[in-house]
């Protein structure tokens, strides 16, 4: 289901990413209030919905939200947002002791890979999905005006068949020499000090940053082979973004770009004729005759740069 984004929202997107565009060097201060505004939090819902899922570990669904009345329910968000007093929802399950006492839970499940084994994905809680959400509405402008060409994961109006095309396109130029890495657990060992440092490179809003870290921290309720449940990770966890989050392809995304820029930067492209495509955690760098030399990328500091 697709989604007509509101005049307004589009207006103030459009001008987060002209003012990032046009001023690389600009960091934004003040951010936070724009996640509760009431049209954005209401579209963010409507966004949340339309991608249906399933409930999180407190177990609400839309149905039982627009029962119990839609509007005061984001009323009531929003108020917590701007009070600063909204906290990720901690879990609520019977039979595995009392809840922790702070930050949101996800729910774990595994999916399939396609090429064997399984997946972490984590089910945020409606509420939880919502806000981040909104925090993507505001985000995504500001970081899509940096991100390299050569990145089509996750992006507006970019997609698989992007990459596979900007591919064929450098094939047929004589561009066959083709490397191919598909990085391992990329989203699960991502740190989290390095890529604040890369979000605080343009978002300087404390309100901002302190929410991006719950959601980084939060603790995962999983569920063992005998039908126990109980949880993983939390404010002692430095690393990893969680995978069915909203706004962890975004952010996984600006990581990636570190290397992306350090690429250009160091003139690899130019140095072996080669051109590299990313697509989320997978790249291939696509050269004349220079494949062999691709492994001196792990040679580099492609951190340095943030």
């Amino acid at each position: 289901m697709s989604l007509k984004t509101p005049d307004a929202i589009r207006t103030s997107r459009r001008k987060l990413y002209e003012k990032a565009k046009t001023e690389p060097g600009f960091r934004f201060y003040i951010l936070y209030d724009e996640v509760w505004r009431s049209d954005i939090l209401s579209h963010a819902y409507q966004l949340a919905r339309a991608n249906k899922g399933a409930p999180g570990v407190d177990g609400m669904t839309f149905e039982q939200i627009e029962s119990s009345g839609l509007e005061n329910w984001l009323i009531r968000l929003g108020e917590e947002l701007r009070t600063k007093t909204y906290r990720c929802q901690p879990p609520a399950f019977a039979g595995a002791g009392p809840p922790p006492s702070q930050g949101q839970a996800l729910r774990r499940v595994m999916i399939p890979k396609p090429g064997g084994g399984e997946r972490p994905l984590g089910i945020p809680t409606i509420r939880d999905r919502v806000v981040r959400t909104a925090a993507k509405l505001v985000l995504e402008p500001i970081f899509e005006a940096d991100l390299d060409p050569a990145a089509f994961g996750y992006r507006p109006k970019r997609g698989a068949g992007d990459a596979i095309q900007a591919v064929l396109v450098l094939l047929r130029r004589g561009h066959t020499d083709v490397v191919d890495a598909d990085l391992s657990k990329y989203f699960d060992t991502i740190p989290h000090h390095e890529l604040m440092l890369s979000i605080a490179r343009r978002i300087v809003d404390r309100d901002m940053l302190a929410l991006i870290k719950q959601w980084l921290t939060a603790p995962v309720e999983t569920t063992d082979g005998d039908g126990t449940r109980r949880m993983e990770g939390g404010k002692s966890n430095r690393q990893g973004v969680p995978r069915g989050g909203v706004i962890s392809p975004l952010v996984a995304n600006l990581y990636m770009n570190r290397f992306l820029k350090y690429w250009r930067q160091t003139g690899g492209g130019e140095a072996w004729d080669a051109h590299v495509i990313n697509y989320a955690d997978d790249f291939v760098i696509l050269s004349r005759g220079h494949a062999a030399e691709a492994p001196r990328l792990r040679k580099g500091k492609p951190g340095v740069d943030r």
